[in-house]
């Protein structure tokens, strides 16, 4: 049997997967990883530490699964996109890397209309956490790092230079640096708009198409990795990109919603015109399409907030597995309990870019009263989670469409029907639980078989449950909504 290995470098978590070449996954493993993060908003890793996290994680997945390094015939790697990750003229890194949810390039954007100007561009509301917006913080207030800089890599940059030693970007990231949203490349008006010398274009490596051969692994990183020396890497895209396509995504119109630490909702399109709406994400992905994405920038983030605070025993990872499933038993027990509490899911410090773009907003819990308690404010959480979902969406989804769920969140007992009942549709759970290492192992076999990405990917979609909308329940939280939407709206100002 002959194998895939995708590493999906998330935020917080390194996994790495083996598929076989019918892309059913044989076994996987993943590994923590320490994000600093401060109450200023900064979030940073060591570039070394990850790397190094990476080894043990590949090399722990060889060992536990007992699969022959000279059996995987192909690797590839997603990861969490933009930042900033920087390395010298010796490949070494400048200084810790700077990720996407980072919020200290805040301090450059002190006219509002660079906002505008840049969505008219790329259809994006550009985060603090995007390459330009950092590359001009760092032109500003770490002049002496800007000098030491060779190249500007992202997360999967970082990792695939240390598999091949060789250096590239794809084109799912640069267009979203913010870039050239329709060619895929860097942008010259971009660079303009920010005040940033051109120089600076230099700083960016050769860009290839994802799944492009990148090199093969070195003698280095097969002593690291127990990997097999000279196995192929492919370049690998963003993990909004990879789990989009182990969705399903590569059709036009198509509706997929990703839920785990972010939150995002995506209509796939054949083409690159730009939403008029202002708001939200735009990705480009490959075979001619792109991804209209309103995110919520805090998905699960607001589970977590609510079992840290509300609940008690929580010593590790399982003890929060265990209370998610308590808390899921319980609800289904009382029948998709009803309560008044209003939860807005905006736990973050970055503020909101879809579907209403407010850079102050915050996480909101609304018409607290004596009796309400833990299970009261973890129920109006879920709920909150849907009714961003379907504040996403507004009028882009109907009765007649189908809402595919991913990401981490879709294993819920209680989620996926609370998101059908608030948008009225039916919602379609993907089997495979690993869709952004699903997604590269399809790049993996495009490269190595030559065969066409689309049909390769609609010829390998594997749908599990399908929930209903239940009328009752759906008749409630769409009254919730329009609560839900007028509190949102009430605070603007405040905020």
């Amino acid at each position: 049997m002959k194998y895939y290995l995708t590493i999906d470098a998330g935020t917080s978590v390194i996994k790495s997967v083996l598929f076989n070449t019918n892309f059913k996954e044989v076994f996987s493993y993943s590994i923590k990883n320490p994000v600093i993060i401060d109450e200023n908003g900064n979030s940073e890793v060591d570039m070394n530490h990850f790397w190094l996290l990476t080894t043990k994680c590949i090399k722990t997945l060889i060992n536990k699964s007992k699969v022959k390094s000279q059996s995987v015939i192909g690797i590839g790697i997603t990861g969490n996109m933009v930042g900033f990750w920087s390395i010298d003229e010796n490949n070494k890194s400048v200084r810790k890397a700077i990720l996407w949810n980072d919020t200290r390039s805040q301090k450059i954007f002190k006219n509002n209309k660079i906002f505008d100007e840049v969505y008219n561009l790329t259809g994006s509301i550009v985060q603090f956490g995007c390459t330009i917006p950092i590359l001009k913080w760092i032109s500003v207030f770490e002049k002496n790092n800007l000098n030491k800089i060779k190249y500007i890599l992202t997360c999967k940059d970082w990792l695939r230079y240390n598999l091949t030693d060789k250096i590239f970007n794809d084109e799912t990231e640069v267009s979203v640096f913010p870039g050239d949203i329709k060619n895929k490349k860097l942008s010259h008006k971009i660079f303009k708009i920010f005040n940033l010398d051109t120089k600076y274009l230099k700083l960016f490596p050769e860009v290839k198409k994802s799944n492009e051969l990148a090199g093969h692994i070195t003698r280095k990183a097969a002593r690291l990795t127990n990997l097999k020396e000279g196995t192929p890497v492919i370049i690998g895209c963003g993990d909004v990109i990879a789990s989009t396509l182990g969705a399903g995504g590569i059709n036009h119109r198509k509706k997929i919603s990703i839920i785990g630490t972010t939150c995002h909702n995506i209509i796939v399109k054949n083409n690159s015109k730009i939403s008029k709406d202002n708001s939200g994400l735009f990705f480009a992905s490959l075979n001619n399409t792109w991804l209209e994405t309103k995110i919520n920038v805090a998905g699960t983030t607001n589970i977590d907030w609510v079992i840290n605070n509300f609940y008690s025993n929580l010593k590790n990872y399982s003890d929060k597995i265990k209370i998610i499933n308590n808390f899921e038993n319980k609800y289904l027990k009382n029948d998709y309990n009803e309560n008044s509490l209003i939860f807005l899911p905006y736990l973050n410090y970055g503020g909101s870019i879809s579907p209403f773009v407010n850079l102050n907003s915050k996480a909101e819990i609304f018409g607290i009263l004596p009796h309400h308690n833990n299970f009261d404010i973890m129920t109006s959480c879920y709920e909150g989670l849907a009714l961003s979902i379907k504040d996403c969406y507004g009028n882009r989804i109907s009765k007649k469409d189908y809402l595919y769920l991913a990401g981490g969140a879709s294993k819920s007992k209680v989620l996926p029907q609370l998101i059908s009942n608030a948008l009225n549709v039916k919602v379609k759970i993907l089997i495979n639980s690993e869709l952004g290492a699903l997604g590269i192992s399809f790049l993996i076999d495009s490269y190595l078989n030559k065969k066409n990405l689309k049909n390769l990917i609609n010829a390998h979609q594997k749908i599990g449950h399908i929930y209903t909308p239940n009328k009752k329940h759906s008749k409630y939280l769409n009254n919730k909504y329009q609560k839900y939407k007028k509190l949102r709206e009430s605070l603007n100002n405040i905020w």
